[in-house]
């Protein structure tokens, strides 16, 4: 009886927190050790809130919910998931938890988050057993300077793919931190709508120059063909004063703007016809004399 009180209460949780945030999404906590986990979570208190349940309360709790579509996290709800709650965008989120891990070893049966290649180069390593341990990782070496050296970039990993013991072994021995400590986004949902790692991992400064470029074209486009907006208007203004007043100087229309400009023009109008004049009558004296 108490289990199933216990049971139904954390259902009942779980559907309030679905109501209080606009933003949910499902975290992978696998080998993510305890102290790490506690770091985690302090460093999220005022951001977002991480909450571990059975799968099947979790499950039942979307099931019994009345916050809409949100069945598409099911599916994600595998391994050791966990709910995140929070305020921030999907985008901001999962840019934020990718830039809060951090690095560690890689053990034999971890799944590799990327390729991991190994950097040509001196590897500080003396001639040894070692050599032996680095080729059976598919790693190519050779002796220089007393010290065994990588002879190019070797892709010993591929991501996606498990971590076998001899690449951990190289890995480790080389000084190579590959993996990742830290919250991984499984799916996240806002409105309705469900985004999937892929459509949330994007190159900010990328994206940023698309933003300020498109920015740009619209502004152009908007004011060739004198579309007003807020954010045109005062060119557009200043565009049809500068083109007003040129036409007012081409017509020899005096105004306050343009008399000084018509004055100027005018006067170097007058000082090239009496260069004229000065030289017709210095050919007409020649002539004479």
């Amino acid at each position: 009886m108490m289990i199933r009180k216990w049971k139904k209460k954390e259902v009942e949780e779980l559907k309030e927190l679905f109501e209080e945030y606009p933003v949910i999404g499902v975290t992978s906590m696998y080998k993510i050790p305890g102290p790490q986990l506690q770091d985690i979570r302090k460093d999220l208190h005022d951001k977002a809130r991480i909450r571990m349940s059975r799968k099947t309360l979790m499950k039942r709790a979307i099931d019994s919910s009345d916050v809409e579509d949100l069945e598409g996290l099911k599916e994600r709800l595998v391994g050791e998931a966990a709910f995140i709650f929070t305020e921030m965008n999907p985008f901001k989120l999962y840019s934020y938890l990718q830039e809060n891990k951090t690095s560690a070893p890689a053990q034999a049966g971890d799944i590799a988050p990327n390729d991991i290649t190994v950097p040509a180069g001196g590897t500080g390593i003396d001639p040894g057993p070692a050599i032996g341990k680095l080729q059976n990782a598919g790693i190519k070496t050779s002796i220089e300077d007393g010290e065994i050296c990588v002879v190019k970039d070797s892709k010993v990993v591929e991501e996606g793919e498990e971590i076998t013991h001899d690449v951990a072994a190289a890995l480790k021995m080389l000084g190579l931190k590959p993996m990742e400590i830290g919250l991984s986004i499984k799916s996240v949902w806002e409105d309705g709508h469900i985004f999937e790692p892929d459509d949330l991992r994007i190159d900010l400064d990328e994206y940023r120059d698309k933003i300020i470029s498109s920015y740009q074209m619209a502004m152009n486009l908007s004011i060739n063909a004198e579309y007003i907006t807020d954010e045109n208007i005062a060119l557009l203004i200043k565009n049809a004063w500068a083109e007003a007043r040129s036409l007012a100087i081409q017509s020899e229309y005096t105004t306050e703007e343009t008399v000084e400009e018509l004055l100027r023009i005018n006067d170097s109008k007058v000082k090239g016809l009496k260069s004229k004049v000065d030289e017709l009558e210095t050919e007409v004296s020649k002539t004479e004399n």
